[in-house]
């Protein structure tokens, strides 16, 4: 018996850093949407003793180890204490998301072992108790383990969800060059700050979702790392986007079509003019992860 999901990636609408805490991490806020782009993940109970990933596609490249989907899975078992039978299991993963491109392929590769890994195992964690486990793993899997839009606070672990977007079509561009998160943070000039209450979080919120200007303050970090971020923007934005930014830490960009004929004229654009890897997605109106 085996699972087969699709890992989505995600854009930032809007990204908003608040400032520095004590403990080391940002305060921030940001719009989140899930898109049609996304990962091929298919899961297997496996006899071995060891847990077993194979990759196709893009290359994964870090300590094998220390992979997310590989960490989800440790952190999975231990939850259940099946120490005395432990599980072990094999994922197949087919990349299709660019690595460290700021759509948030490897957490939602973490999120989907999460949601996989319960499905087989007759879905004995609560969503809410999946999230809990998520959000040890980094900051962004607990998005992917909710709806396909939701703002995020605090260091981008506290989620709250908000009704899916109409479908908007998406033209994305990445130089096919990671680009480190913790360099753009690390370039960020950020007051001291505090971790924000729910009642001080609130009308921050409101306040980001009616500003029709999205913006994410990550970009002027990035783009002093690398330039072509803002040429690439502006070239999407002559070829019709009604609105383009960088999505997360970068160094990805996308343009959002009212014309999926236009976006696919920009996408051919982009190429011709940048190079990279250039795509034509969709926003999601529902989550890959639904209960069985």
């Amino acid at each position: 018996m085996s699972c087969v999901l699709l890992s989505p990636a995600k854009i930032n609408l809007s990204l908003r850093i608040l400032g520095k805490r004590q403990d080391g991490y940002h305060e921030l806020l940001t719009e989140m949407v899930m898109i049609s782009l996304g990962d091929r993940m298919e899961f297997f109970r496996t006899d071995n003793l060891c847990d077993v990933l194979e990759v196709s596609g893009r290359v994964v490249d870090g300590n094998p180890d220390d992979n997310l989907i590989l960490r989800a899975i440790r952190l999975f078992r231990e939850s259940r204490k099946d120490e005395g039978n432990p599980c072990y299991w094999k994922v197949k993963l087919e990349k299709n998301i660019p690595v460290g491109a700021g759509l948030g392929g490897g957490s939602s590769n973490a999120a989907a072992a999460l949601w996989g890994m319960n499905v087989l195992s007759g879905n004995r964690l609560s969503r809410m108790e999946l999230m809990e486990i998520g959000a040890r793993l980094g900051s962004d899997v607990p998005f992917f383990l909710g709806g396909p839009r939701a703002v995020a606070s605090g260091r981008g672990e506290k989620i709250h969800p908000f009704p899916p977007l109409p479908v908007k079509t998406i033209v994305l561009w990445n130089p096919l060059v990671p680009l480190s998160t913790s360099r753009v943070y690390g370039g960020l000039a950020a007051s001291p700050t505090n971790s924000l209450t729910d009642l001080e979080t609130l009308p921050k919120i409101s306040s980001l979702l009616s500003e029709d200007a999205g913006g994410n303050d990550l970009e002027p970090v990035a783009m002093s790392i690398l330039p072509i971020i803002r040429k690439v923007k502006d070239a999407l934005l002559v070829d019709g986007a009604g609105f383009s930014q960088m999505s997360g830490s970068g160094p990805t960009v996308f343009g959002i079509f009212d014309d999926p004929g236009r976006a696919k004229s920009a996408c051919q654009d982009l190429q011709e003019q940048f190079g990279g890897w250039t795509g034509v997605f969709e926003t999601l109106s529902a989550s890959p992860f639904v209960s069985e």
